[in-house]
């Protein structure tokens, strides 16, 4: 048997406008503060409670999300 063949143009027109979005630079990212570095440090922390889920008693894992919720809110 031989594999299907990728309708590669068709994949990059439904993928790229979301690539594009991506490498768009953020609202925050000019505005002179320290947002940016705290939104992407709580995003970085967020995985890794998410990452250590299942090693971590429900408690935990909720406390540390309402604590990185908490950062933002500042």
């Amino acid at each position: 048997m031989s594999a299907p063949v990728l309708d590669y143009p068709a994949y990059v027109d439904r993928t790229e406008p979301a690539r594009q979005r991506l490498l768009q630079p953020l609202a925050f990212d000019d505005d002179g503060s320290d947002l940016e570095w705290t939104v992407r440090d709580v995003i970085e922390e967020l995985e890794l409670i998410v990452d250590m889920r299942a090693t971590m008693a429900p408690e935990d894992f909720l406390d540390g999300v309402k604590e990185q919720a908490r950062r933002l809110l500042k």
